[in-house]
């Protein structure tokens, strides 16, 4: 006896989509908005701009949709755009500075509400400046480790290189981070 096996969601959802369905678009972008506009504001810094971006990216996600082969998860596929998307904006405009909070998100405000004083908000300041200042890649693998906490390999698809590309970035990111973090010699 042969066992059916049901088809995948995502698959179902994007087929529907493709046949324009608009309650498949809207689930897509309900399902993906969040994490797209994290990471998109994580990289450009700036709320405005980053809303602008965001529409592009679904925009040419949705348009996009029929050259989707399901080689990667839907995520994965549409976070490379909003990725091209950032670095073509970057380009043109460079990186803004906004607070660590704004990039980080709600789900951390509870967190550094409890010890907002001064110090530490300074040190958030400083942060957020900090990593505003590397360079893209490292910017990128960054956010996705820290802010969407992901892993090596999470992250090896999503940026279509090899983890250990992944590990050294991030390792060059965080000696750089200390380096601006560190006080200079002549304020001691």
């Amino acid at each position: 006896m042969a066992r059916v096996v049901p088809d995948d969601p995502e698959k179902v959802l994007v087929q529907a989509a493709r046949r324009g369905d608009e309650e498949a678009f809207r689930e897509i972008y309900r399902t993906y908005r969040e994490p797209v506009w994290s990471v998109v504001l994580s990289l450009v810094g700036d709320p405005l701009q980053a809303q602008d971006i965001l529409q592009n990216v679904f925009f040419k996600a949705f348009r996009g949709l029929p050259r989707f082969r399901f080689r990667s998860a839907l995520f994965t596929w549409i976070y490379r755009i909003a990725r091209n998307e950032c670095r073509n904006h970057l380009r043109k405009h460079g990186p803004s500075v906004v607070p660590l909070e704004d990039i980080l998100g709600s789900r951390y405000e509870a967190d550094t509400a409890s010890v907002a004083d001064d110090g530490s908000r300074n040190r958030r300041d400083a942060l957020t400046g900090a990593v505003m200042q590397l360079p893209f890649k490292m910017r990128e693998v960054v956010v996705l480790k820290y802010q969407e906490d992901l892993s090596y390999d999470e992250m090896s698809r999503i940026l279509g290189c090899p983890s250990g590309t992944v590990a050294s970035r991030l390792n060059r990111a965080l000696t750089e981070l200390e380096t601006l973090m560190r006080p200079s010699e002549g304020t001691r």
